[in-house]
């Protein structure tokens, strides 16, 4: 079977997202005397979901955890609360089954919107968790700037201030750092302890293509050097050459024979949708520092001043998306994304995009 796993979300069986700084969050969630929220960011694929929820298996192995996976839509503070409610085997609510919506005592519940006093339930069942030593950890994928997200900061700066033993931890990209500056009531966000996804460890992918695949130190790091650090790309090449030798250890032909499906999937899974997702200046400086130019070259291509240039080299370091290599260079901190840039500005190519 292969133990590569290039789907997004997913903890894969080879992990390599530093044992260490998941074992560490676990450690500090557990030992914190006061709520705490952190926010795990990184650029797409970077493997954000997949160390949340590799934290989260390691702390449900705590019978005094009471861990919630709520999602970020319109209702997350009820579904917060039944969930809440249905781990502590509250009397509250015995099933919803079919129905759409109904009222017990004073609480008004529904599946598509929060009830306007969901903060007093929260708050009693809060106070039943405190009581038996528990705490709630709380999981949210992929948080934006939305309604539901900012209700539910407000329920939590409330329950915060109450003491109760709750921690968030939430995923995002980095542009919901960059969205949210301006959001008063979502600041719990922005003093959220946050965990950036680094570039994998050298070392650790060396070891592991080594000891998958049976090959040369030689080849195992050539295989590193097209991944960069990138944890989905660690994953897809690996699962694309497993695929390609079908048990036989791998030569350099079959690096070559999986090289442009490696790319092609690279672009159409996770570059199209950054790039895409940026604005029209974004990307224009991203194509501006292809060809490891220098800081004044880009500013004359841009035709800007370099204050202005200054502000988009900023927000691309944010994003993730290039690093800086030396006095007024920077590179690209994905595989193979200036070969995409030149692709997505060819007419001719089919990830041309018009821009």
């Amino acid at each position: 079977m292969n133990p590569f796993n290039p789907t997004f979300g997913d903890v894969p069986d080879i992990f390599l997202s530093s044992d260490t700084s998941t074992t560490k969050l676990v450690k500090t969630i557990k030992q914190s005397s006061f709520s705490r929220t952190f926010f795990i960011t990184g650029v797409r694929g970077a493997g954000k979901t997949a160390f949340v929820t590799k934290v989260c298996e390691l702390l449900e192995s705590d019978p005094n955890c009471i861990y919630l996976d709520l999602l970020n839509k319109n209702g997350l503070l009820t579904s917060f609360a039944q969930q809440l409610d249905h781990k502590l085997h509250s009397p509250l609510i015995r099933s919803l089954g079919s129905v759409r919506s109904l009222s017990i005592g004073s609480f008004g519940l529904s599946r598509e919107s929060d009830p306007i006093e969901v903060d007093l339930w929260l708050d009693t069942l809060m106070q039943e968790v405190a009581q038996t030593n528990k705490y709630v950890v709380i999981c949210i994928d992929e948080v934006t700037n939305s309604k539901a997200v900012t209700d539910f900061a407000q329920v939590y700066s409330s329950l915060k201030r109450k003491k109760y033993p709750l921690f968030v931890l939430m995923t995002g990209l980095p542009d919901l750092v960059l969205d949210i500056q301006n959001n008063d009531k979502l600041t719990f966000l922005l003093r959220s302890e946050k965990i950036t996804m680094s570039p994998l460890e050298k070392s650790d992918m060396i070891y592991a293509y080594q000891q998958t695949f049976a090959c040369s130190a030689p080849l195992a790091s050539k295989l590193v050097q097209m991944t960069k650090g990138y944890a989905y790309a660690f994953q897809l090449l690996g699962y694309l050459l497993y695929e390609q030798c079908q048990g036989q250890t791998p030569t350099e032909k079959d690096v070559a024979a999986i090289k442009l499906r490696y790319q092609t999937k690279l672009f159409d899974n996770a570059y199209q949708k950054i790039y895409t997702s940026l604005s029209e200046i974004d990307r224009q400086y991203l194509q501006a520092v292809a060809k490891k130019r220098k800081f004044s070259a880009v500013v004359e291509l841009m035709g800007k001043d370099k204050v202005f240039v200054s502000q988009y080299r900023r927000r691309a370091l944010e994003r993730h998306l290039i690093v800086p290599t030396g006095y007024g260079y920077v590179a690209y901190t994905l595989p193979y994304f200036e070969d995409y840039l030149m692709q997505a500005q060819d007419p001719d190519s089919a990830y041309y995009l018009g821009y």
